[in-house]
């Protein structure tokens, strides 16, 4: 599997075979602001319900949009954006995904023609704006998730 994917573990084979594993793809403009930012917050809630989703990022036209204060705030609240090196999207990261989620103007890109396209606030000039969003929007992704899979009590 590609470098940086996590797949968190089952407990008891029964939950595996009932629930394949699931892949997100997030997807933004350059790679490491949005998509990351969303692919860490995601990451983190999966593991807390324990449910098995691999989860990635990808950027149209990578480059480093993450500022040392944007840093240091993501990092106090338990995100680190730069765990996976940034990678630009290619057809085989979408047909690979489950779900596939397109910030803002990348939702226009033809290969994410099929992709759920989520418009929010910038990181950069609205920090609590934009983690208040994507909470709200990961909330409605793990009712999905859940949907498809339980979580796993205990």
């Amino acid at each position: 599997m590609a470098a940086g994917l996590l797949m968190l573990a089952w407990a008891g084979q029964s939950r595996a075979a009932a629930c394949a594993p699931l892949h997100v793809l997030f997807v933004c403009p350059v790679g490491t602001v949005k998509s990351a930012i969303a692919r860490e917050a995601l990451r983190r809630r999966v593991a807390l319900l324990r449910l098995p989703v691999a989860v990635e990022s990808r950027g149209l036209s990578p480059a480093n949009h993450l500022t040392p204060a944007l840093i240091e705030r993501l990092r106090a609240d338990g995100i680190d954006p730069t765990v996976d090196p940034v990678s630009a999207l290619r057809a085989e990261d979408v047909t690979r995904a489950d779900i596939v989620i397109a910030f803002d103007e990348a939702a226009g890109s033809p290969l994410l023609a099929k992709a759920q396209a989520w418009r929010t606030p910038s990181w950069l000039a609205s920090y609590d704006a934009a983690k208040a969003d994507l909470a709200a929007r990961l909330d409605g992704l793990l009712a999905e998730l859940t949907r498809t899979c339980p979580p796993q009590a205990g």
